[in-house]
């Protein structure tokens, strides 16, 4: 099995929560997209995620830089039963 990679998308928390979540979706797509197109990694290897601003790396309800960002994660564990291996997502 070809490794598994989610790209999650966040947002500051910064504007209504339905445009955080679509802008976080956008986000990890368009990674997903740059890593097929521009780097060859095949897209049935990717998943993306978009979580809006559900997990805040700087915790601030104002305008932060940090807070928008897409993460990627190892998942092929996960689908294989392994779910120790796969660090997990900062709340």
């Amino acid at each position: 099995m070809s490794p598994i990679r989610a790209r999650c998308g966040h947002t500051d928390a910064v504007g209504a929560d339905v445009d955080n979540l679509s802008l976080s979706d956008r986000r990890a797509e368009s990674v997903a997209l740059v890593l097929s197109q521009q780097f060859g990694v095949l897209a049935e290897n990717l998943t993306t995620q978009g979580y809006g601003e559900q997990y805040l790396k700087v915790p601030t309800q104002g305008p932060e830089r940090a807070n928008r960002r897409v993460t990627v994660r190892r998942i092929t564990p996960l689908l294989t039963g392994q779910n120790e291996a796969v660090p997990v997502v900062p709340r």
